[in-house]
């Protein structure tokens, strides 16, 4: 009797290999050289679901950038017969091959296709060097459709790394220092949502309540240390997991490279599958403080954003990114990371208000924040959702203190809607967010809503403060280049008569050949090269005005008041 349990079991399991093999994507990555330039190549393996064609996924187009395609190199199916072709439009390639076929398999490689020192905005496209490699897997690794379909978006994938040095680092969204991966029951948008790398990087694994974090970084950076950002980093996760009461996670990535910048600083983030990946300058302008808030605005993330989704992208980035601001200062401040308080809190927060109220678009209707509008490049569209979600959060939050008589406050509102999201998959829309909202306040929030949200009408902030008894100044120093660049950004369009531009003699017309400033600073001189009459002339001064633009004063008694 014992002996036919044991076979019963053994049949199980070997039915139950046979039938996830079925919706199995197997991938094997490994390095080669060719004409001196450095590729991975990706050779790829998966059962047929249709009887001619199979079409794979392989956007052109994502994250602000096109032409994808062109990171592919010698494509070609090895199944016999077959053959592969390429539809940019709709991201996919499509492969033809015989009828009784049960398998396909097909190899490719990527290429970088960006030239020239690593910038930020080259992050985004495949990075593939002889120390290192960064790629996202939506323009790395294909996805075969019907398996996707046929396995209800549930499907299972083997990843093995072959070639590389022992020494090489193996970093990904799904794991690190292993050589075979085995990824299942995955999802198309968290699969192809995922951060891959390999190379030099330092790996730091953190231990956060028995959940591994593992920090991959890479270069010599000039203003920090390491040790610096994993104190940072596991300072700022135990403070954000505590605060979501959520500590379910036993893996996430989070990875740092360098890129260059001559002047200025800057860095980014994007929050992924079970990771998130960073960039800045390296160079002396770098300030720490910055990443700070980098780590803490991209691992909220995971929960704003990847638990808690948006039902209309973009129409709702004044949710996933705006309430994402206020809690990055908020828990910042609250957390004391990095020795950063109520002041840091107060100051981050008027930056927010002078950009927003400075911003060329800062009176847009929230039915314009689209995809092509986002990405458009027009000055001031892509932080107008942070800004004025970031104030509507501050709203809220003094709001619901106020009605609740301090037994509330939006930390529960954002609870609520993880767990709605997590219980039910349920999405933000303005109207299960007002719903919800009016759950915490005394009077139906959807007036105020559609003004400032819908309508993009400015806050008034004087009876906003003084509502909710907070001291302020009623005007401010803020960013003013004083002049408008034309659509090239090289040459003057027209000047204000009464800025520090033309005070120090910049006029309409001049032809722009060199310029170095710091983007809402008023710290720093902007410089500026221009030719006038065939002569260069050079310009520097403080971007800076006076406007009527409320703040919150840096005092104890707005700190007391905030109660942090």
């Amino acid at each position: 009797m014992k002996r036919l349990i044991i076979l019963f079991v053994i049949a199980i399991f070997f039915y139950s290999c046979s039938k996830d093999s079925d919706n199995t994507i197997d991938y094997t990555i490994s390095p080669i050289t060719k004409n001196g330039e450095e590729l991975l190549k990706v050779k790829m393996a998966f059962k047929v679901k249709s009887n001619e064609t199979s079409t794979l996924l392989f956007q052109d187009t994502a994250w602000g950038q096109d032409s994808l395609h062109n990171v592919i190199r010698d494509i070609k199916v090895l199944s016999e017969q077959s053959s592969i072709h390429s539809n940019r439009d709709s991201g996919w390639y499509q492969i033809t091959h015989p009828k009784d076929i049960k398998h396909v398999e097909l190899e490719y490689t990527i290429k970088q296709d960006s030239e020239g020192e690593l910038t930020t905005w080259d992050t985004y496209r495949p990075i593939i060097q002889s120390d290192y490699f960064h790629l996202f897997s939506h323009n790395f690794l294909m996805l075969p459709k019907a398996i996707i379909d046929a396995s209800n978006n549930n499907f299972n994938v083997v990843i093995k790394w072959e070639g590389f040095p022992e020494d090489y680092a193996i970093v990904n969204s799904f794991g690190s220092h292993e050589r075979v991966q085995h990824i299942e029951h995955i999802s198309e948008e968290k699969f192809h949502t995922a951060i891959f790398t390999g190379g030099d990087f330092r790996i730091y694994d953190i231990n956060i309540k028995g959940n591994n974090v593992a920090f991959a970084i890479r270069g010599d950076w000039k203003v920090f240390q390491d040790s610096t950002m994993v104190n940072i980093l596991k300072k700022t996760i135990v403070k954000q997991r505590d605060f979501w009461q959520d500590h379910t996670q036993d893996y996430f990535a989070v990875t740092l490279i360098p890129t260059i910048q001559e002047r200025g600083s800057s860095f980014q983030g994007s929050g992924l599958t079970n990771s998130f990946a960073t960039n800045a300058s390296n160079n002396e302008y770098l300030e720490t403080q910055g990443l700070v808030y980098l780590f803490n605005h991209e691992l909220q993330h995971n929960w704003t954003g990847h638990i808690i989704k948006n039902d209309n992208e973009e129409e709702q980035y004044w949710f996933s990114e705006g309430f994402t601001d206020y809690y990055t200062i908020k828990n910042i401040a609250k957390g004391n990371i990095f020795n950063l308080d109520e002041s840091y809190f107060i100051n981050e927060f008027n930056n927010f208000i002078k950009s927003l109220y400075t911003s060329p678009v800062k009176d847009v209707p929230n039915s314009e924040m689209t995809y092509e509008n986002f990405w458009s490049g027009k000055e001031g569209m892509q932080k107008l959702p942070y800004r004025r979600g970031a104030i509507l959060a501050f709203y809220l939050d003094q709001k619901i203190k106020q009605d609740s008589n301090g037994k509330y406050c939006l930390d529960n509102v954002l609870l609520d809607f993880k767990n709605d999201a997590l219980e039910n998959k349920q999405k933000i829309t303005h109207a299960y967010f007002i719903q919800t909202v009016n759950n915490y306040v005394n009077d139906d929030f959807k007036p105020f809503f559609d003004t400032h949200i819908e309508n993009g009408q400015l806050y008034n902030l004087e009876h906003i403060f003084k509502n909710f008894g907070f001291e302020y100044t009623p005007t401010s120093e803020v960013f003013d280049l004083g002049f408008i660049f034309s659509e090239d950004k090289k040459s003057i369009v027209s000047i204000d008569e009464n800025s520090a531009a033309y005070k120090v003699g910049l006029r309409a017309g001049d032809r722009i050949i060199s310029r170095s400033y710091y983007l809402d600073s008023i710290e720093h001189e902007a410089e500026f090269t221009v030719v006038r009459n065939g002569n260069e002339i050079a310009f520097a001064y403080l971007p800076v005005r006076n406007a009527k633009i409320p703040l919150l004063k840096n005092n104890q008694h707005n700190k007391n008041l905030l109660n942090l």
